[in-house]
């Protein structure tokens, strides 16, 4: 097979020669640039991107949880008896429909919603929890169009 090449090779005129070198090494110059160079140079570059955008995420996550850690605990104003209306009115501020509630204990309080997003429920009980209400129990069940249904029990800590 390369025997035949250099035959036909040879058999060209210089001119003809110079011109399939010529074709050649075009050919040879523009895949090594496009074929490899370029798609390298584009991986690295993406690469770098993502890197970049990790450690902007890493930085935010880092920086939340040094400010959850460093938040301090605001002291309640509420007696463990009113923890009903605390949570009933902070549910009712922040749009959740508390269906079937009760007390199971004094600073206790059970209740039932059929309805919410789980990323704002979570934020509130966060809120909750910096008003020394804790999560002693917890369900959520998918519910429909990308909701949840929540059983919970919560309960006050002493200040």
């Amino acid at each position: 097979m390369i025997a035949a090449a250099r035959m036909w090779f040879a058999a060209l005129t210089r001119r003809e020669q110079w011109l399939v070198g010529s074709a050649g090494g075009l050919t040879a110059f523009v895949v090594l640039v496009f074929g490899i160079i370029m798609p390298v140079l584009s991986a690295v570059e993406q690469a770098k991107l993502d890197h970049d955008t990790a450690v902007q995420r890493r930085g935010r996550i880092v920086a939340t949880v040094d400010a959850a850690l460093a938040k301090p605990r605001v002291a309640s104003a509420t007696a463990p008896a009113n923890i009903d209306v605390l949570i009933t009115q902070s549910a009712g501020e922040k749009g959740f429909d508390i269906i079937t509630s009760g007390n199971a204990a004094p600073g206790q309080m059970r209740f039932r919603i059929d309805q919410a997003r789980a990323p704002a429920f979570l934020a509130w009980l966060t809120e909750l929890e910096s008003q020394n209400v804790t999560v002693s129990g917890l369900t959520l069940r998918t519910g429909t169009n990308g909701s949840v249904t929540v059983d919970a029990q919560l309960q006050q800590d002493a200040p």
